[in-house]
């Protein structure tokens, strides 16, 4: 078996696992869809009282608000499920496992952030699908591009999950910043409003994050939303931050790995 395949296999392992723990809490995705689905009602009804000139109707502010509570679930799920899931490993006794096998602890950790993201993205696709289903959103034929772009942008939060992941290995503790960071991107980024309403003070933070332009960009293509640039643009974007931060991740995770075994606090909590 060739080096690729033996790591594929590895990853499968490693996907196959996190299924059945997921699936061993029966009703975990049932209350997190519906939970989702309660926040795409409660949405629809305050769209109603939208009269703004920023939208041409309540219909456009529902839709706008809709794809960013579906791709605000793939960014809660990206970033905080896989320090979620080390810091669980640590205090089971378990991530000393990952840490000793031969697939060895980096690329086991990169590989439990698939199905987190995978789940994400069958969210988000639900939560579109309520929302055009059950309130008539309108939905265009170039949706069916959001899917690859959806996971490009999941793949765009990757970073900051490998950083926070760095985090919990050397401080054991990370989620309570987790949750600030989360809230933060989610006011700059132009989740629940447009991000020209915000001060001029902060419009900097909508280019030094790749939550802005997939938002803009899935938005165009699920929704026909106006873009402030081009497609093309957004993409670029997106994959340049990938292309320089991801590998930063990957080498934080990596020296966090190696302080710790140096110190001897590897598998502590």
């Amino acid at each position: 078996m060739t080096a690729v395949a033996a790591y594929a296999d590895a990853t499968v392992g490693f996907i196959k696992r996190d299924v059945t723990g997921f699936l061993s809490y029966r009703l975990r995705f049932v209350s997190q869809i519906l939970g989702t689905f309660f926040s795409v009602t409660l949405f629809y009804y305050i769209s109603r009282l939208i009269t703004v000139g920023t939208f041409k109707s309540p219909d456009a502010y529902f839709a706008f608000v809709v794809v960013g509570i579906a791709i605000m679930s793939t960014l809660v799920t990206s970033l905080s499920a896989l320090p979620a899931r080390v810091r669980q490993e640590l205090v089971a006794g378990t991530f000393e496992r990952v840490v000793l096998s031969p697939f060895g602890p980096v690329a086991g950790i990169t590989a439990a952030v698939l199905f987190p993201m995978l789940l994400a993205l069958l969210e988000a696709t639900l939560t579109i699908g309520f929302a055009a289903a059950v309130f008539g959103m309108p939905i265009r034929a170039t949706a069916v591009l959001a899917i690859p772009t959806a996971f490009l942008t999941s793949l765009s939060f990757v970073p900051f999950a490998l950083l926070a992941s760095a985090s919990v290995i050397v401080a054991k503790q990370v989620q309570t910043g987790i949750g600030f960071v989360v809230t933060g991107i989610s006011l700059i980024s132009g989740v629940f409003f447009p991000v020209s309403l915000l001060p001029s003070w902060i419009r900097w933070t909508e280019n030094v994050q790749p939550f802005t332009p997939a938002l803009n960009l899935l938005r165009h293509l699920i929704a026909g939303a106006p873009m402030d640039g081009t497609a093309a643009g957004a993409l670029l974007k997106l994959v340049a931050f990938i292309g320089i931060f991801a590998p930063l991740g990957w080498f934080a995770l990596r020296w966090a790995i190696r302080t710790s075994q140096r110190r001897g606090t590897i598998i502590e909590y």
